[in-house]
């Protein structure tokens, strides 16, 4: 295997002069340069990547955690930050939590052990040790769910607004008696979605009793125990489930039972599948801006590894209209107009 010696006495140049010109320096002429560059090409000259992090301090590899990878949504997410990455030259290591807090533990030790210059973490419920230690030893962004660390970003989709349009669209449609199932309160995401809920019920002069709310754990199985659960608690002409594992978990039992979606049953949920548009009757949905998470949080920890200040951000969403509220229609933005959050 050729070394840098052998590049600089192939482009005329000393190992000094190649190393810099390798790494792009600019006290590099661009003839000396493209010597160099042309040696290295013709001698098939791998730069030794762990020589180059030793004398930078980085490796140009980051973390992503996230809690589910069998969930559409985050298999989505991680494809969203892997691109982006890629572009940036930086690879991805990706760990799953599984929804456990010791799985996530157990992921953060490996990553910061692999020394990667950053981590984009989907946490686990309330902040662990492991996961303040981490936000506090390392470049870190918290997306999709805040586990109240001061100072560290989070890159959140705007939930609270997004789950306000849907319920502004059900009660237009006539629904009155809304079910929910939940994502589990011990998440930022299962408390902020249930309580917009509420509130926007409320606005409308609606109540939200509590039989009618139902928590899952964002997994296909609650959705068909909680949805079993709300049908044996009065009548209902409509459901909300807080992700789209939950709300498949719906559509088994209402179907089960013989309750028809779109006419019977209104059902809508948090997240879109591809397939949700192609069943009868394609399912509404509260859409999240994946990419626009994705490119959110790259930034974000780009910034903090450059040493620069990073905001928290809060991305819209989007709700898709189809059939099975008992309507047809198309996505519309979910921005209520001004003063509607009031």
């Amino acid at each position: 295997m050729a070394t840098l010696r052998d590049v600089a006495k192939a482009a005329g140049v000393s190992p000094a002069t190649a190393s810099r010109a390798m790494g792009d320096s600019p006290a590099v002429s661009p003839e000396a340069r493209e010597r160099v560059t042309r040696a290295a090409a013709e001698l098939g000259y791998q730069i030794n990547a762990l020589a180059r992090s030793l004398r930078t301090q980085r490796t140009n590899t980051i973390g992503l955690l996230l809690p589910d990878v069998r969930n559409p949504f985050f298999t989505e997410l991680a494809y969203q930050v892997d691109k982006i990455a890629a572009e940036r030259g930086l690879t991805v290591m990706i760990g799953n939590a599984d929804e456990q807090a010791e799985q996530q533990d157990r992921y953060l030790d490996v990553l910061a052990r692999h020394q990667v210059d950053g981590i984009i973490a989907v946490p686990q419920g309330a902040a662990s040790q492991v996961l303040r230690r981490t936000a506090g030893a390392l470049p870190t962004v918290f997306m999709d769910r805040d586990p109240g660390i001061p100072g560290t970003p989070t890159i959140t989709s705007d939930n609270r607004g997004g789950i306000f349009a849907l319920v502004d669209h059900l009660v237009r449609l006539g629904r009155r008696h809304i079910g929910v199932v939940a994502g589990p309160q011990s998440t930022s995401t299962g408390r902020e979605r249930l309580l917009a809920v509420t509130d926007r019920l409320a606005h409308h002069g609606l109540d939200l009793p509590p039989a009618h709310v139902v928590e899952g754990d964002f997994q296909l199985d609650s959705g068909v125990a909680a949805t079993e659960q709300l049908l044996g608690h009065g009548p209902l002409d409509a459901i909300i489930a807080a992700d789209n594992l939950m709300a498949m978990g719906a559509l088994m039992v209402l179907r089960r039972n013989g309750i028809q979606v779109g006419h019977d049953m209104a059902l809508a949920c948090v997240d879109d599948i591809e397939w949700f548009a192609l069943v009868e009757p394609a399912i509404t949905v509260l859409a999240q801006d994946i990419p626009g998470l994705a490119l959110a949080a790259l930034d974000s920890l780009t910034r903090q590894i450059n040493g620069d200040a990073a905001p928290s951000v809060v991305v819209p969403m989007h709700l898709i209209p189809r059939a099975s509220c008992g309507e047809a229609g198309r996505g519309m933005p979910t921005t209520p107009k001004e003063g509607a959050h009031g």
